[in-house]
């Protein structure tokens, strides 16, 4: 049996906070011993700031995790209807959207990448929490508590993303059949056949463990400043590593992934109460986090909504990934959405002229640069988003290199979607349609619920809503698979695929580095 035993002495250092132009962007320059990197606070915040910069890799939520493969898989992307004979990435997106990635090299390799990345991040978290434990280093105790705090929420974050992409959909869980590990070790195996091993758990375990952890970065993060200082998210970067909150994990964070998570276990009435808990902070008196303005979203260029945002990553690598993604002027080498399926099927009802759309989101879709001629598929068009397009922006400057991760609609989403469970159709459609308010819609609208509303009406408007709001994002994918959703929009064309192999698409075989002896 092949095993890699990782038990390593150092973390990579990521650089230090020297200006709020240079926030959280870092880079691996040097392999520091654990006796320099912790003898102070500034270097343990580099080495936190470290593990932030590990997640933006293209391989976890620079890119697999969030605008290319996840969201190839809900069918956002044009793909080809019939198996190309080039190795371009039309090829690859064949298989993805096919529920086919276990019969091509470059598509399953995609989960090998997110695999041995996302587990050597998780092995750099532990090692942190082990080193930050031991460090005699002199900080407040506050400050302490609350770096240890996003920690342990990134540990239970980036966990459960991998449950939701390899792991069984909760309803088909076995109570015996061991799935994932949890690695909750700083000397770990990983790359081995053989589901006897010690370190994997069973579904249950498993998310138990996740649980626990953010109940453990709960209780850690109520030293948390976003709880008590109003300038702990600002439009402009601060030079203070305990500023731009939700530019980090934060209390709120840790309580949105708890309402994610809870959800996808399917009690959906806790995860109705810890969503409430964001929500309660949404505008009023409180204002943690406040409504976009939807008059000011296209002369902002906001189209992540940052007020909205609960928490994201700075990421300085925006710019080039779009330009590496979609930036590109043949359409076989691209991530562009198909005309159709952006007007008939995403903003269906909405009518046939983009620029017309009421619906501020849409607002962030233009035309493809696409020069390749005719085309098998998409022949009427192409577009992409400028929604992570951006390289300045004087009206909100956090705004640049910003990538959202939660959000505070999906936490209305989670609400209504338990408030339909008991019945309560006129709260679910009074929480969809304050979403909808805040996205230039007018209460005239068709699009609007009403407590009337057939069940079959509020589930294919929040199906709609989950397009509309997380595009580059790879919520769509997991909100298919937690339902197990027959149907899905054609990439290709405007209508809905009615036939699709939910058993290969909701399914990810374990990678081959891993199974493999």
């Amino acid at each position: 049996m092949k095993r890699y035993i990782h038990n390593i002495c150092y973390i990579i250092a990521v650089g230090f906070l020297a200006s709020c132009s240079d926030f959280l962007d870092v880079s691996p320059k040097d392999k520091v011993l654990e006796d320099d990197q912790y003898k102070t606070e500034v270097g343990i915040n580099g080495a936190l700031n470290g593990l932030y910069r590990q997640f933006i890799s293209t391989s976890l939520y620079g890119g697999n995790l969030s605008q290319t493969t996840l969201d190839a898989m809900a069918h956002f992307y044009t793909y080809p209807p019939t198996q190309p004979s080039d190795s371009k990435l039309s090829h690859t997106l064949f298989f993805l959207c096919n529920g086919r990635s276990d019969e091509y090299g470059s598509a399953a390799d995609r989960f090998g990448d997110i695999w041995k990345n996302g587990y050597n991040s998780l092995l750099n978290i532990n090692y942190f929490l082990k080193c930050l434990g031991e460090s005699t280093a002199v900080m407040n105790s506050n400050n302490k508590l609350i770096l240890t705090g996003e920690a342990y929420g990134l540990r239970a974050y980036l966990h459960f993303d991998l449950f939701r992409l390899f792991g069984p959909r909760w309803e088909e869980r076995s109570s015996i059949n061991k799935v994932l590990p949890y690695n909750r070790s700083t000397a770990t195996v990983l790359n081995h056949a053989g589901y006897e091993e010690n370190v994997y758990s069973t579904a249950d375990e498993y998310m138990k463990y996740v649980l626990d952890d953010i109940r453990e970065a709960e209780r850690l993060l109520a030293a948390d400043p976003i709880l008590t200082d109003d300038t702990a998210i600002s439009k402009k970067l601060s030079d203070d590593f305990y500023k731009n909150r939700n530019r980090r994990m934060n209390y709120y964070a840790v309580k949105a992934l708890e309402a994610r998570v809870l959800q996808y276990m399917e009690d959906h009435e806790n995860a109705a109460i810890a969503a409430k808990v964001v929500t309660d902070v949404v505008g009023g008196d409180v204002k943690k986090f406040t409504w976009a303005d939807a008059t000011k979203v296209v002369a902002n260029k906001d189209y992540s909504f940052f007020s909205e945002v609960i928490f994201g990553i700075n990421n300085p690598n925006m710019t080039s990934n779009f330009n590496s993604f979609f930036n590109k002027s043949e359409l076989a080498t691209m991530y562009a959405v198909d005309r159709n399926n952006l007007m008939k099927n995403i903003y269906e009802g909405f009518g046939d002229n983009l620029k017309a759309i009421i619906d501020v989101r849409a607002r962030q879709w233009v035309e493809s640069n696409n020069e390749s001629g005719a085309s098998s598929y998409s022949q009427e068009g192409t577009y992409i988003s400028n929604k992570f397009n951006m390289v300045t922006n004087t009206n909100i400057p956090a705004l640049v290199d910003f990538q959202p991760l939660i959000r505070i609609t999906e936490m209305y989403y989670i609400q209504a979607e338990a408030a339909l469970k008991v019945g309560e159709t006129g709260t679910a459609a009074e929480l969809l349609n304050r979403i909808s308010s805040h996205r230039g819609i007018p209460d005239t609208s068709s699009y609007y619920l009403t407590e009337t509303s057939s069940d079959e009406d509020f589930q294919s408007h929040i199906l709609s809503e989950y397009y509309k709001e997380f595009y580059g994002e790879g919520q769509v994918y997991f909100y298919h698979k937690r339902l197990n959703t027959a149907k899905m929009f054609y990439g290709y064309k405007d209508g809905v695929e009615e036939k699709m192999n939910t058993k290969k698409m909701y399914n990810i075989p374990l990678p081959k580095i891993e199974t493999e002896i």
